[in-house]
């Protein structure tokens, strides 16, 4: 394998030595710890859930493989509806390390997620807001951090949703939900372009 080289410093110790590493980015999903309801495809983007669905606690949830970088003033990433399933209890948004996988983003301390069988969004706790339109099979549905105005925002279908306040300082994960029967989302972490046009002001 061909590496850049400084003098005899490899390229990218040379960029950390002088300060200027370039931050780790979500490429896929974390699935250290899928849980049974869960399956993932070989390129850990596709997930369905196989599990009832009968519970608070029966959700599915996967956090990206790294967290969002604290470094660049925005980030975003999305998911495609693959198949709603049977009650369309599927979500986006981001959580902390301490995250327990078997609820969904929003309804814990320290997570935010955009739900799409009501269109409600949810902030460290399980009573959501009224936020924006619901979402199903065929959509995709995108969830960002603006460091600039301090919020979470959501999209759908390229279009702005709306944003939250974002009060929590630390790291936070790329994350989705499922939570009934037969439901499967594609995620996107930049891999292919993104529905939403990020650069537009």
């Amino acid at each position: 394998m061909n590496v850049e080289r400084v003098g005899d410093v490899v390229y990218s110790d040379y960029r950390r030595i002088i300060g200027v590493e370039e931050e780790e980015v979500p490429t896929h999903l974390n699935t250290n710890d899928t849980g049974p309801y869960l399956v993932v495809s070989a390129d850990n983007l596709f997930v369905k859930y196989i599990g009832r669905g009968r519970s608070d606690y029966d959700v599915g949830s996967l956090q990206a493989n790294c967290p969002a970088p604290i470094k660049k003033l925005l980030y975003y990433f999305e998911m495609y509806v693959e198949n709603k399933g049977r009650r369309g209890k599927v979500s986006i948004g981001f959580t902390d390390q301490q995250f327990n996988k078997h609820r969904q983003p929003g309804w814990e301390t320290h997570t935010f997620g955009y739900h799409g069988d009501d269109g409600k969004v949810f902030h460290d706790s399980g009573h959501g807001m009224r936020f924006g339109p619901t979402y199903t099979t065929g959509d995709t549905v995108g969830a960002g951090i603006n460091k600039a105005s301090q919020d979470v925002f959501f999209t759908k279908n390229g279009k702005f949703i709306g944003s939250i306040t974002r009060d929590y300082e630390g790291v936070l994960f790329p994350t989705v939900g499922l939570h009934s029967p037969d439901e499967g989302v594609v995620v996107n972490f930049g891999q292919q372009e993104f529905v939403f046009n990020i650069q537009r002001p």
